[in-house]
């Protein structure tokens, strides 16, 4: 019986000790490319904050980084793991935004 217990036992601490922590699970495979004029890509780019910088490769890894960023705080205030994807705004086939489009959580 004693033998049983300290099994047991050391199964549970060995789960507890094993435990994954939870972390953004981008989802790259479910991304969109949308391509848009210059114009509107800026006037989304102005929403985000991102008045100071030119369209381009920069805009897309800092609105990236930016959400990323956000959503990690979010999942730690929510200790829970948020799958999500991006929307890829494009102006003449160059990336320029990544946008995480919002989605219902039920």
């Amino acid at each position: 019986m004693k033998k049983a217990a300290f099994v047991l036992v050391s199964l549970m601490l060995l789960l507890v000790f094993n435990a994954k922590t939870s972390e953004a699970a981008y989802l790259p495979e479910y991304d969109k490319y949308v391509e848009v004029s210059y114009e509107q890509a800026r006037y989304i780019a102005d929403l985000m904050g991102l008045q100071k910088y030119e369209l381009g490769e920069e805009t897309a890894r800092l609105s990236f980084e930016l959400q990323e960023s956000l959503i990690a705080k979010i999942e730690k205030v929510l200790k829970t793991e948020i799958d999500h994807y991006y929307i890829w705004l494009t102006v003449d086939g160059e990336t320029v935004l990544g946008i995480d489009p919002p989605h219902p959580m039920f």
